[in-house]
């Protein structure tokens, strides 16, 4: 028996070497298992990262921090989870049974602090997982077995983030920091995976099912999530199986006798991956250790710079995809008294000013896009394929002025172009391809407007933006590019790509917005597929300056930007945080809390300095 003992530990060797793909880990021996160390009846147990360091709960709920109880922190825990911060420091995440308040605590080398406290749910929390962004921001998952998890920042706030719809008696949950993937565990169904950031849709996707749909036998308990993969626990088959990339990896292993193993626990160093299971009803934990090959990480996205928005506009007000396409309206005496407008694609224009807050609603139907140019504003109108025309006065106040027939079918996009003192232009498009441009008149009783030319792209268009100083007209194509063409209708229509999708710039292309300084002007793009923008100079050859995302500002209490439709800059001096002038995104997922969508308010100070870009001057 043991020289068969040490054929299978070579086996085990061999195939850890090439990563376990494809061998037959089920050759492990129940003599490859041995009782854990500290020999302590414990109910959950966490290693911090690339180290044999500990915290675990006892069966009275007691904290543990390497192999010492701690008296200062009560007993009375259930459900463990840490992560290591920057400083060095740990958190650890537990639920009080008692109270059903999550306490956030601090460990710092090896004592623990008081941390925060998540308010006790209307649910019995039926376990929690910690997730650290790649802002280094923790949040916390609260299972509910009824089917959902509740997201909270446990930053330098304390806040919900977001409620995340899960299936019926889930048993555990585990994330992924590098990949961003939630792991939960649905008991006689499977495992699943989502997305843990916030900012991400809430899509789920299988790792494996009970058979005959999948591998698992009878069911899925504890996870713990080790390097390119996950640890699965089928407590009523007494089984472990491992997974890489999404992928089995050899055969299920079987754990010793045990009266009911419940959770799982994973260290990784060194080469060597060590598995700890530990048995709800308190009997001795088993690990053992094989090697576990880990690949080189590779970090994409290195020259993304991040921002973070000064402020938001209160939210529209339904949910789902409403909020589209902002436009800045300047106080002609007073900056600080502007607005912005926002298209709610559902219901009509909003009006905000300056600290987000509502001024106006219009109800006038589905809106989609919306410019601005002096006193006047116009929109494309979706219900009616037509341009909304505004008018706006001395104070801000936005009232309607009519409407104004195309010829477009399924109306989409839109920008305005000032041609010239008393000479302005709209531009709209459809979902085709197809733009027209229209000369407007507005000295009469009614807004009126004469078609001036049509041109067209080869597929999906809809952000595009006048250069009224260059005369150049921005168009972007969703799925294939930014093109520029001159802005006078008399000049021929011919197509320059300014930038292609790609790397830098990913489907869909939408809003487009042009920085005008005095010495520098720059064209900001909606790269909506990797929630970012893209920053080119919008003078030929319209050289790349850089890109940035928006990431969520635990200190103001703003979440992070995703999935942006339109967004407007001007580089007025608005005075405040907007000295060097304001960009307004739209945010596709409205969290901290989870509300309908809204708009985002960016220092133009903020970009300057993530891209080292050119200070204006200013008089």
């Amino acid at each position: 028996m043991k020289r068969m003992g040490t054929r299978r530990r070579f086996a085990i060797l061999l195939c850890g070497g090439l990563g376990l793909a494809g061998c037959a880990v089920d050759s492990v021996a129940e003599s490859d298992w041995r009782s854990w160390e500290p020999e302590r009846r414990f109910q959950d147990l966490w290693y911090a990262p690339g180290t044999t360091q500990w915290a675990a709960l006892d069966q009275r709920g007691g904290l543990w921090i390497n192999g010492e109880r701690q008296s200062s922190a009560a007993q009375g825990y259930q459900h463990l989870d840490g992560r290591v911060v920057a400083s060095g420091d740990w958190r650890l995440a537990l639920a009080e049974q008692s109270s059903n308040e999550v306490h956030v605590l601090t460990v710092r080398d090896g004592q623990v602090m008081a941390g925060n406290t998540i308010p006790a749910p209307d649910y019995e929390v039926a376990g929690l997982c910690l997730y650290q962004d790649r802002d280094g921001l923790l949040s916390v998952f609260l299972l509910d077995e009824r089917g959902g998890a509740d997201q909270w920042l446990i930053n330098e706030m304390v806040a919900p983030l977001r409620h995340l719809v899960l299936p019926p008696e889930v048993q555990a949950c585990r994330v992924d920091d590098d990949d961003g993937d939630l792991y939960v565990s649905e008991e006689r169904v499977g495992v699943w995976r989502y997305a843990a950031d916030a900012e991400r849709d809430p899509e789920r996707r299988v790792v494996d099912m009970v058979a005959p749909r999948g591998g698992l036998r009878l069911g899925a308990a504890g996870l713990a999530v080790i390097p390119d993969g996950l640890a699965v626990l089928d407590k009523d088959a007494g089984t472990l199986h491992l997974y890489r990339d999404g992928e089995p990896v050899g055969a299920a292993i079987t754990v010793p006798a045990q009266k009911e193993p419940e959770k799982l626990a994973a260290l990784w160093r060194n080469g060597e991956l060590t598995l700890v299971v530990l048995d709800d009803e308190g009997s001795a934990a088993r690990t053992m250790t094989l090697p576990w090959r880990a690949a080189n990480p590779t970090f994409g996205d290195t020259d993304m710079a991040v921002v973070h928005a000064a402020a938001q506009t209160d939210p529209v007000a339904r949910f789902g995809d409403a909020a589209d396409d902002p436009a800045i309206w300047l106080h002609p005496e007073k900056p600080e008294h502007g607005r912005v407008l926002g298209t709610d694609k559902k219901a009509g224009l909003y009006v905000y000013d300056l600290l987000g807050r509502t001024r106006q609603f219009l109800p006038m139907g589905r809106l989609n896009n919306v410019d601005v140019r002096g006193d006047w504003a116009v929109a494309s109108n979706r219900d009616h394929d037509s341009l909304q025309v505004f008018r706006i006065d001395t104070e801000g106040n936005v009232s309607n002025a009519g409407e104004i027939e195309t010829t477009l079918k399924d109306i989409y996009g839109l920008c305005l172009y000032q041609a010239g003192a008393g000479e302005l232009h709209a531009i709209a498009n459809g979902k085709n391809g197809e733009f027209e441009q229209y000369r407007l008149d507005l000295t009469g009783e009614a807004p009126s407007a004469t078609l001036a030319r049509r041109f067209r792209v080869d597929s999906q268009p809809e952000g595009c933006v006048a250069d009224e100083v260059t005369g150049q007209l921005f168009v972007g194509e969703e799925d294939q590019a930014v093109w520029t063409l001159p802005a006078d209708p008399e000049v021929p229509a011919t197509l320059t790509k300014v930038m292609a999708v790609g790397e830098k710039l990913v489907a869909d292309i939408e809003g487009l917005a042009i920085y005008a300084g005095e010495d520098h002007r720059y064209l900001v793009i909606s790269s909506q597929g990797n929630d970012s923008y893209v920053v080119l100079d919008a003078l030929p050859p319209y050289a790349y300056r850089g890109r940035f995302r928006i990431a969520l500002d635990s200190r103001r209490g703003v979440d992070g930007v995703s999935e942006t439709d339109g967004l407007e800059v001007t580089s007025a001096n608005l005075g405040g945080a907007y000295e060097d002038g304001l960009l307004v995104v739209q945010d596709g997922r409205n969290r901290l809390p989870q509300a309908p969508q809204n708009f985002k308010y960016v220092p133009w100070s903020a970009v300057r300095e993530a891209l080292n870009l050119t200070r204006e001057a200013r008089p």
